[in-house]
């Protein structure tokens, strides 16, 4: 099984020094941030693709930026400019052919109540989808009844799940996601947490069950690679450690977790 990685996992890097090393440490594919980053500017992102795959890097997917997220439910007026940003992150993997687009249709603990106004924004993007050969992965964060309620009324080859563990563990633990959605598995945002927070630590390193998440991953007889989602910036447990060197350990962490 091919073995993936987020390519923002902290450290100020350049761009490209930043997928050299991701490769480096033996990982096959990356999933890239695309929304603004600390360093770099937009022609840098706008290349990222071909310098990854320069690299010998698949490029997995892309994770639309998810700021107010939750006017997707709504009549705001401000809920086009959402619907126009996730309409550029399908639109940019039909140029770049990177086959799915990972967003999130809420945010906080008291998103507003899933909607028909909201639903009709979800098909939309999926037909969009549809037409330019695209998946959407619904990504779990502190809720995830908006993706059951999309899931009942949205039958398309095009609109699966984003699993994150970290996310499960520590918002909806014993939801059992993989069980419920598994069936439309897209996507894989592998890391840890010990329960308090979304922390981004590497497998091993909180109280997610990995022995019983990677069964549940093989069940689902996920095609796609194993992605990390792991980042230094949210603890101080990896302080002192080289990017190289904490690339390394997520490598063999992760790897070493294979069923």
């Amino acid at each position: 099984m091919k073995i993936g990685i987020h390519n923002w996992f902290g450290y100020r890097i350049e761009h490209k020094e930043r997928l050299r090393l991701i490769k480096e440490a033996g990982f096959d594919s990356v999933l890239l941030w695309w929304g603004d980053e600390p360093e770099g500017d937009e022609k840098d992102k706008q290349s990222l693709p071909d310098a990854a795959r320069a690299l010998g890097l698949e490029v997995e997917n892309i994770h639309a930026p998810f700021d107010n997220a939750n006017l997707l439910w709504t009549d705001d007026l401000q809920a086009e400019e959402i619907m126009n940003r996730y309409k550029q992150c399908i639109l940019y993997c039909s140029v770049h052919q990177i086959p799915t687009t990972v967003l999130h249709l809420t945010g906080g603990d008291t998103p507003p109540p899933p909607s028909e106004l909201g639903l009709q924004r979800i098909k939309a993007l999926t037909e969009l989808a549809e037409q330019k050969n695209v998946n959407i992965a619904m990504e779990n964060v502190r809720r995830f009844e908006h993706i059951q309620f999309v899931f009942d009324r949205i039958q398309s080859d095009r609109l699966g799940f984003c699993y994150d563990s970290g996310h499960e563990n520590c918002f909806t633990k014993g939801a059992n996601l993989l069980d419920l959605f598994g069936d439309r598995l897209f996507a894989l945002h592998l890391h840890d947490n010990d329960e308090t927070g979304d922390l981004h630590l590497l497998p091993g390193d909180g109280t997610v069950h990995w022995e019983s998440v990677m069964k549940k991953i093989k069940a689902c007889h996920y095609p796609g690679p194993l992605t990390l989602e792991v980042n230094t910036e949210f603890t101080d447990l990896y302080e002192g450690l080289s990017a190289s060197r904490f690339l390394n350990i997520a490598y063999e962490r992760i790897k070493s977790m294979i069923v």
